[in-house]
């Protein structure tokens, strides 16, 4: 245990450490990157302070050539990323900055007991793959107090570690690559941005992500209103539960969550391999920036970083396990943030174990390279979900998860309720 644990009561923050001078929450105005030093001149984005911190992250790799004629490279240094998994893995200078919030869990309703029921019955259709429960135990369906984090260094970032259940992170992993991936319900990058654009039917690789409900266009950084698929109602009832525990972490007077108004009206689905990253970026372009962005991690874990309105602002670093929730609220809501890291440790509940394995799926899905399946023309190769047995999807989901992080992120967009987006079928 840290040194010096303080009481905690509900709702409300106090510090680990000796130190009692956590920051004022304030509503921070969105800013735009303006590219520009604190005196004017303009930045060289490669070398700003926040962009050193990615590269200290980032994963090099050598080729075989590179790796023969010079050294290993050295272990990445993570000392100074924030663990909340294990606080005594912090250093001293973070331990000060981390304060324990211990918040009811809201009940849950009938819909929201559905969902955990299907959840549940994940487990029982995985056959022989590992079902174990993870570190974090998902205290809020349990009708149990729920742990959330806040850091003195990133004001209005709320971090819930481990409070999606292993078997929930199963369903909402399955659902991410049977389900979201399918270009008929939800657009995707291969559907919609690829040079030759292709349907299909669930993820597959190259597939970076897909988006539910309302749907952004990425080079204008903006959404339009006719433009939308189906929100799903299981993610949408699981937000609005996540809104409410937001709402009870209070400091300083800070409101981080309206939950009477809140509706996740969007909804993007990030896959990760191992050896991606997702560059230093705001997320602007909402009307309702006063509601928090939440974020959903599950497969692999992560190095994310979270700075301030400026990228002249060093960011400080958190490791995100798979079933942690972060919310962004308050200053961190317009704040810069990136993922430069992930982590090759997919919980085996999540994923197929190595004795399990086809010598033919350990070359396909070896470092998560199986979207260079040969074909004679390199031509795409759609996956057939169709095609598949119930058996072979759910081993597929599995594999597609070995060397993968998940990222399901939601965000209000509109001040007014938008009924349409919640309506089931394709559009």
């Amino acid at each position: 245990m840290p040194r010096s644990t303080a009481e905690v009561r509900e709702g409300t923050v106090q510090p680990l450490s000796d130190c009692t001078d956590a920051p004022s929450f304030t509503n921070a105005p969105a800013t735009c990157c303006t590219k520009r030093c604190c005196d004017g001149a303009k930045s060289d984005l490669s070398s700003t302070p926040f962009r050193m911190v990615e590269k200290k992250y980032k994963l090099y790799e050598l080729s075989r050539r590179e790796a023969r004629r010079q050294p290993a490279l050295p272990e990445t240094d993570m000392t100074d990323v924030v663990k909340l998994h294990d606080l005594n893995q912090n250093t001293e200078e973070n331990r000060r900055m981390i304060h324990k919030v211990v918040v009811p869990a809201p009940s849950r309703g009938r819909e929201g007991a559905a969902a955990s029921a299907g959840a549940e019955s994940v487990s029982s259709t995985a056959g022989p793959f590992p079902d174990q429960m993870n570190a974090g135990v998902n205290a809020a369906a349990a009708h149990e107090a729920v742990t959330c984090y806040t850091f003195a260094g990133v004001p209005g970032l709320l971090l819930f570690p481990g409070v999606l259940s292993a078997a929930e992170q199963q369903r909402w992993c399955r659902a991410s690559i049977l389900n979201f991936g399918d270009s008929a319900t939800h657009p995707n990058i291969l559907s919609t941005h690829a040079k030759t654009p292709h349907a299909t039917t669930c993820y597959q690789p190259p597939m970076r992500w897909a988006t539910l409900g309302y749907s952004y266009e990425w080079t204008n950084k903006v959404y339009h209103r006719d433009r939308f698929s189906p929100f799903p109602a299981s993610l949408r009832q699981r937000m609005c539960e996540l809104v409410s525990l937001v709402a009870q972490v209070k400091q300083d007077g800070f409101r981080c969550a309206y939950p009477e108004v809140y509706e996740p009206q969007t909804a993007i689905v990030n896959y990760y391999p191992v050896g991606s990253m997702m560059m230093c970026h705001q997320d602007i372009s909402e009307e309702t920036l006063e509601q928090p962005l939440l974020s959903l991690s599950l497969g692999c874990s992560a190095i994310f970083l979270m700075g301030t309105q400026s990228r002249e602002d060093a960011p400080h670093s958190f490791l995100l396990r798979s079933g942690d929730v972060a919310a962004f609220t308050g200053p961190s809501r317009t704040a810069f943030h990136s993922t430069p890291r992930i982590l090759d440790d997919c919980p085996a509940y999540l994923t197929v174990p190595d004795a399990q394995m086809t010598e033919a799926e350990k070359q396909c899905y070896h470092q998560h390279a199986y979207y260079a399946h040969p074909t004679a023309d390199g031509s795409f190769v759609p996956v057939d979900k169709a095609a598949m047995t119930a058996e072979e999807q759910e081993r597929y989901w599995r594999l597609c998860m070995r060397h993968m992080r998940v990222n399901i992120n939601a965000r209000q967009v509109y001040n007014e309720r938008c009924a349409a987006v919640f309506a089931e079928g394709p559009r």
